[in-house]
C-alpha cells in the first residue's frame, strides 16, 4: 500500500493528537485526584486557617469572605464552617468574590477553582 506524503502527514498528525489528548486527559485525572485528596484531608468543620488554604489567601481576606452573603457557617460551633458547604459555595461564587473583593483571579485560576 503506497501512501502519499499528505496521507503520511495526516496519519502522523492524528497519532500526535491522540497522544497529546491522552496525556492531557491523564494530567486532568491526576489534578483532580490531588484536589480531591486535599479537600478530603480537611476537617468537616473548618477554621479560618483552613478557609485561607482553600481560597489561597491571607486571614484578613478570609474575614471578608466569611462575611459575604450566603457564606455557610456552622451554627453549633462558633468560628467554624462546614467543609462541604464551603466548597460548594466556592464553586458557585468565584465570579462574585472577584467582583466583591477586588480579588482579580486570572481566568485560568478561576477555571481551576471551579474544577477543584
Amino acid at each position: 500500500m503506497n501512501l502519499t506524503i499528505e496521507e503520511l502527514k495526516a496519519e502522523l498528525l492524528k497519532a500526535e493528537l491522540v497522544d497529546f489528548l491522552h496525556r492531557a486527559y491523564q494530567q486532568g485525572v491526576e489534578d483532580c485526584r490531588k484536589s480531591m485528596k486535599f479537600e478530603l484531608s480537611l476537617p468537616s468543620n473548618l477554621r479560618k486557617e483552613h478557609v485561607a488554604q482553600i481560597f489561597q489567601c491571607e486571614l484578613p481576606t478570609v474575614e471578608k469572605i466569611i462575611r459575604m452573603d450566603g457564606f455557610p457557617k456552622c451554627h453549633a460551633l462558633t468560628a467554624r464552617y462546614p467543609r462541604d458547604k464551603v466548597l460548594e459555595w466556592r464553586d458557585k461564587n468565584v465570579m462574585y468574590m472577584n467582583s466583591r473583593l477586588g480579588i482579580y483571579v486570572s481566568e485560568n485560576e478561576s477555571l481551576r477553582l471551579l474544577r477543584a
